[in-house]
């Protein structure tokens, strides 16, 4: 069908209500708002025509709409990073009206390629995300109540135990006799928190496992020093086969790993990462660097790490921030290209490694 017929949809999502507005063929601009609740969506479902062009901000509850749209209706649905989109994110005049109405404009304007479009996850990578989100809440709870637990010693006086005499059931059991009255009370009330969730962290672990150990793109990423289950796990659910994008450093981009560049005439700027993306395995990919320039087969990423830190003098932080990009690209050309993980050596870096530490 002719652009000129077509209708032109934007969607900001709230958490409860959403604001829409419809660019129609006349050019005319009409909007309405509703409910985010399953009868709310069959009701602006049934508004929606399969010819509409649809853009809906990146949210949780954006995938589950855009799925929707596409099975029941049929209609073109894009879901846009608003945060990588100047119009919207940067608005002097930001209402949900007007960013809707900005979407609905993008759409009338600007092909997909011009677009930050996300890529809709499978029905596997979503529920490995839901897997691996739920598995990284119940470990966080288990440290907080770890650290609550060790509050509790440290207020009554006991301040010999650590907070590692109180990871295991076993060891919480020696030391609870420690405590007496309201102190001992409350300690118990906190164990029972504990155990109970370490149960479920046990198995969630047996679900992980069973993930991991069927499924070879994982395996083939846990031959990379550094890179255990849970990464190359989280790797595959968030990045996929690779397939969607074109070179490894979109990859490190969709994980916030690069820097943020101004550049103006002769004069560039570099600052911190952006730090866009899924926050947990941006965390993941650092703690595997951190294992892989501690490991003997580190290879050509060790080697540029020692360069960084030991001939450029630049911090273990950044340095290890760089690493963990590199890494993010290698695990990206693994799954790409289909092959394992060889140690190479870079023979250039370790020749200035070894004349820095010699001199």
């Amino acid at each position: 069908m002719e652009q000129q017929e077509r209708r032109f949809v934007g969607i900001d999502l709230g958490k409860r209500t959403y604001e829409l507005k419809i660019i129609n063929p006349n050019g005319k601009a009409t909007g309405f708002k509703g409910k985010t609740s399953i009868q709310g969506r069959q009701e602006l479902y049934s508004k929606l025509q399969k010819t509409d062009r649809i853009a809906i901000e990146v949210c949780s509850l954006a995938m589950i709409m855009a799925k929707e749209m596409i099975e029941r209706i049929g209609c073109e649905v894009l879901v846009l990073n608003a945060g990588l989109l100047p119009i919207i994110y940067k608005s002097t005049k930001k209402t949900d009206k007007e960013d809707a109405l900005k979407l609905a404009r993008l759409m009338k304007t600007h092909d997909n390629d011009e677009l930050p479009v996300v890529t809709l996850p499978t029905e596997e990578e979503l529920r490995r995300r839901k897997l691996l989100t739920e598995y990284r809440q119940l470990k966080q709870s288990r440290t907080k109540e770890i650290n609550r637990l060790h509050a509790v010693f440290v207020s009554a006086g006991i301040t010999e135990i650590k907070r590692k005499d109180l990871a295991t059931a076993k060891s919480r059991e020696n030391c609870i006799p420690l405590l007496s009255g309201i102190d001992r009370l409350q300690a118990e009330r906190i164990i029972e928190m504990l155990n109970l969730e370490e149960k479920q962290i046990k198995i969630l672990d047996d679900i992980v496992n069973k993930e991991c150990k069927g499924d070879e793109a994982v395996k083939k990423l846990e031959t990379v020093p550094g890179v255990g289950r849970l990464t190359a796990l989280a790797f595959v659910s968030y990045i996929g086969n690779g397939e969607r994008f074109s070179n490894a450093s979109q990859v490190a981009n969709c994980i916030g790993l690069v820097p943020r560049i101004d550049i103006s005439c002769s004069i560039k700027r570099y600052g911190g990462i952006t730090k866009r993306g899924c926050k947990h395995l941006r965390q993941l990919l650092v703690l595997a660097s951190w294992a892989l320039v501690k490991s003997r087969e580190g290879g050509a990423l060790k080697e540029k790490f020692d360069y960084m830190v030991q001939v450029q003098g630049k911090n273990k932080n950044k340095a290890i921030i760089a690493t963990a990009r590199k890494l993010a690209e290698l695990l990206y050309t693994l799954l790409k290209t289909d092959k394992t993980y060889e140690v190479r050596i870079s023979n250039s870096i370790q020749s200035l490694v070894q004349q820095a530490l010699s001199a």
